[in-house]
């Protein structure tokens, strides 16, 4: 399924997870089409985190100002996000944040990672470097007697392709400022 045709509402219907879908969009297009890898990317946002008004894909850059995410146009108007509370953390500055955390309705999150500004002079829009989709895999053990539920976290990136273009997954500790100004921390693994 091509991400520029997908819709969200569809695929929370069909029996496809979400994350199956986007990742596969991504895999469709070859690692030498940046260009087209950008457009998916943007209208992936623009499906899971739409602006108040425009489009992810007219952004020249993103601001944090508060507790809110301004994405700022070519000819100075500026948009927040049409649900603000997707928005929880950020790293780097407010001013030009390098990446910028949401979390869906379902609770799990989306960070996305923003490109080098180049410099020219010349307002140019955003570039997306990556935009990783988190999973997490749950299992249970034995502790002390009692069952506790623990859960690994894995971050799907969908930009930044293996040479043959496949989605690579990896895990870490990820370390963030919330909006309210606290740390934000996911960890690989922990306990539900």
């Amino acid at each position: 399924m091509n991400m520029l045709t997908f819709d969200k509402t569809n695929i929370q219907s069909t029996q496809h997870p979400f994350i199956a879908e986007a990742v596969f969009a991504v895999e469709t297009t070859s690692v030498n089409q940046q260009r087209e890898r950008q457009a998916k990317a943007k209208q992936l946002m623009d499906r899971l985190f739409p602006l108040e008004s425009g489009s992810h894909q007219e952004v020249t850059s993103y601001v944090i100002d508060y507790h809110h995410v301004l994405a700022y146009f070519k000819d100075g108007r500026h948009s927040g996000l049409q649900y603000p509370k997707q928005f929880v953390a950020f790293t780097g500055s407010k001013d030009q944040p390098c990446s910028i955390l949401f979390r869906e309705g379902d609770g799990s999150h989306v960070e996305l990672l923003l490109g080098c500004l180049r410099g020219t002079g010349c307002v140019e829009l955003v570039e997306i470097e990556d935009i990783q989709l988190e999973t997490c895999t749950t299992f249970s053990q034995q502790i002390n007697n009692q069952m506790a539920n623990t859960a690994i976290r894995h971050w799907i990136s969908l930009i930044k392709g293996n040479v043959h273009g496949k989605a690579q997954a990896c895990g870490e500790d990820k370390e963030y400022t919330a909006k309210s100004g606290e740390d934000y921390c996911l960890s690989y693994a922990f306990h539900l």
